[in-house]
């Protein structure tokens, strides 16, 4: 019922409709901000004409798209540097839930955003694509002014990496596909000893069935977000794919800290926990000394 009385599907639908699609820009000289595995890789793949800029930096007021390689706790510092002018162009290639930095800061509602499903185990590295049996076509993902140009710019690395341009709403779904990979996968894999991403669903898979399963379910009833088919099939064969990725539990208010504010809120106003499973993890992982984030509101 909860989703049945949300109205932001069916205006979302009629958004689409109304706004047609709109006019995406080619790949061209960039801004890359950030020096790390995909900054380096982005800049690699851009030529000699690309600009990289470091966390502190001013970004400069050129033409072209703002790539924004760093950890979330940098965006609000990089955001309130950069020309008001430049701000629609801005990409975000984050992990996790940003909406609300993106909010608090009234960007524009077609800023680019990009859920990345591709492995760089260092700098200079080849980078490992997502692609599955369930996913011929990769799981990378982008929505936005510069999605194409993104798309653009994987396609010329040495093997080609895949990257699907999608309208706001299937991106939405996409976004919370990557969250509840990287939430479910890091704390299963975190209290189970930080085993790795391949160990995860190879030992453990029905632990992750069960607590994606709660997630997904969450997702739909709380939000109105009916996520894509065999989300619990897909999330697993690319674990499978980065198998030997470590799990760790890292930026916890951008990621576990999501589910777990939505459990909080539950709890308080009288309803049953919407994903138990997630908590009891997280409680178990404070116990063991892994977080120190987890508290009562």
């Amino acid at each position: 019922m909860q989703v049945w009385s949300d109205q932001r599907p069916r205006l979302e639908y009629f958004e689409y409709l109304e706004k047609g699609a709109k006019k995406l820009e080619d790949d061209q000289k960039s801004i890359i901000v950030g020096d790390g595995r995909i900054g380096s890789l982005l800049y690699e793949l851009g030529g000699e004409n690309d600009i990289m800029v470091r966390r502190g930096d001013t970004i400069p007021d050129e033409p072209g798209p703002v790539y924004l390689c760093t950890r979330n706790d940098s965006l609000g510092e990089i955001i309130e540097k950069c020309p008001e002018n430049k701000k629609d162009d801005l990409v975000f290639i984050q992990n996790g839930y940003i909406e609300p930095v993106l909010q608090k800061y009234s960007l524009p509602e077609d800023v680019t955003k990009a859920n990345i499903y591709f492995a760089v185990t260092e700098k200079g590295a080849v980078p490992i694509d997502g692609v599955t049996e369930e996913c011929p076509d990769g799981m990378t993902t982008a929505t936005g002014r510069w999605s194409e140009a993104f798309r653009q710019r994987l396609k010329k690395a040495k093997t080609p990496l895949k990257c699907i341009v999608q309208n706001k709403r299937d991106y939405r779904r996409s976004m919370y596909d990557k969250l509840i990979w990287i939430s479910a996968f890091n704390l299963i894999g975190s209290v189970h000893g930080n085993i790795t991403m391949g160990d995860v669903a190879k030992r453990h898979k029905k632990e992750v069935k069960e607590m994606v399963g709660e997630m997904r379910h969450m997702c739909r009833a709380s939000l109105a977000v009916v996520l894509f088919p065999k989300l619990e099939e897909r999330l697993l064969q690319y674990a499978s794919k980065v198998d030997f990725f470590p799990t760790a539990l890292k930026e916890f208010q951008w990621r576990n800290g999501y589910f777990y504010n939505f459990s909080q809120i539950a709890r308080e106003n009288g309803f049953d926990d919407p994903t138990p499973m997630h908590t009891a993890y997280l409680l178990e992982g404070k116990e063991m000394g892994l977080i120190d984030w987890v508290h009562e509101r």
